[in-house]
């Protein structure tokens, strides 16, 4: 009896240690010739859904280039793509889960994610700020006793509570799953002030066109280098990502897609030294 039960033990400590690990992205991307991207569908200008239901931005965009060159890569001649709508919430238990291959969407490289999965070079700068119904909002001390907004599950929400508790000031912040959820609660009066990514609130306002004055504040509170970000561990996707980056930044051709997604913006000298610095040779 009792060798009979060693032998179950030692059969399930066995398969514990036997049990498949995921298999490399690009394996699974020639066996199958797709390759599955994760995109959110509510973070334009880098990554949402148009009104025709197909994914756009930025960030999708370049998930496009990525693509093409692990097609290559992988001597495929044709390779399907499977766009996959993720949340601020769920994006990393994609990757982690294998749903996905590749996030596409603007998501903070930053040394506490590293330590769960892999990041391309960086492809975009922005800082957190915020915006804030005209006369109700001085500075950050006349948040005191409000109600702030933030979207939940992102680095901005992390740094948004670290420097209130700093500064001193005691608001009451309401999570929200999506920018224009919490862009139309400032317009309702809900919340008094809303925070997020610069970028990203530019241009979410400018489509939402508010019937309240809506202010930005001109401090910047964080630095959020964007990157295409895959399952720890992946070093061949890895590779191919940043050639594709690398030769976008390298041509010139990223203004292009900045263009097409952004508008005609003025780009900050950080973001205009950030494709000169992170491009890499081959």
């Amino acid at each position: 009896m009792r060798f009979r039960c060693a032998l179950r033990l030692f059969a399930a400590l066995f398969s514990l240690v036997a049990a498949p690990a995921f298999a490399d992205a690009l394996d699974d991307i020639a066996s199958s010739g797709r390759m599955k991207l994760g995109y959110r569908t509510d973070a334009p200008p880098f990554s949402s859904r148009n009104p025709e239901g197909k994914p756009e931005g930025l960030a999708v965009d370049l998930c496009r280039e990525a693509a093409i060159r692990v097609a290559q890569a992988l001597d495929l001649e044709t390779l399907e793509l499977d766009y996959v709508p993720v949340t601020a919430s769920d994006r990393f238990e994609a990757l982690a889960g294998g749903r996905i291959h590749l996030l596409c969407g603007p998501t903070t490289q930053t040394l506490s994610r590293r330590e769960e999965m892999d990041f391309s070079i960086p492809y975009f700068i922005d800082g957190a700020s915020l915006v804030y119904r005209a006369g109700l909002v001085r500075d950050l001390a006349s948040l005191n006793g409000q109600t702030v907004g933030v979207l939940n599950g992102t680095t901005t929400e992390k740094v948004v509570a670290r420097m209130l508790e700093e500064r001193g000031v005691n608001a009451e912040m309401r999570g929200f799953s999506r920018h224009d959820e919490g862009l139309k609660s400032l317009e309702t009066g809900e919340i008094v002030a809303y925070f997020g990514d610069q970028a990203i609130l530019r241009y979410q306002i400018g489509a939402l066109r508010p019937s309240t004055p809506i202010n930005f504040s001109t401090e910047q509170f964080s630095f959020e280098p964007y990157a295409l970000a895959m399952r720890r561990g992946e070093s061949r996707l890895r590779l191919a990502v940043d050639r594709a980056l690398s030769e976008t930044f390298e041509s010139g051709a990223i203004f292009s897609l900045i263009a097409a997604s952004l508008g005609e913006v003025d780009l900050s000298d950080t973001v205009l030294a950030v494709y000169q610095v992170v491009t890499l040779p081959e």
